[in-house]
């Protein structure tokens, strides 16, 4: 293993520790998703980190497997992809929630 797939397989495993990490912290100005829809209250705030920390343990989980299973190279484009995808549908969750809240 070359320092290049060490430090793809570690940033895998940090994807995983900060997907749990979001699902379970409160309310704080250093970890989660920091934008105004998820900061509206507590409930908005808890259901957007809680769905952005679980799709980030499976961007994580899905991006271990696949470097085992593909080259570093794939899983590598697996991982971009799959973090990019997680934005967006994080992004558009917590606008959801908060417009359901503010109803």
């Amino acid at each position: 293993m070359d320092s290049y797939e060490a430090f793809l397989l570690i940033a895998f495993i940090v994807s995983i520790i900060v997907g749990v990490i979001c699902m379970f912290v409160p309310k704080n100005p250093v970890v989660g998703v920091r934008i105004s829809w998820a900061e509206y209250n507590d409930t908005t705030w808890k259901k957007c980190n809680r769905f952005t920390g679980i799709l980030t343990v499976l961007v994580g989980l899905i991006s271990v497997l696949s470097w085992f299973m593909l080259s570093s190279n794939v899983a590598e484009k697996i991982f971009l992809g799959s973090l990019g995808a997680t934005l967006i549908i994080s992004l558009i969750y917590a606008r959801i929630v908060y417009n359901k809240e503010k109803k």
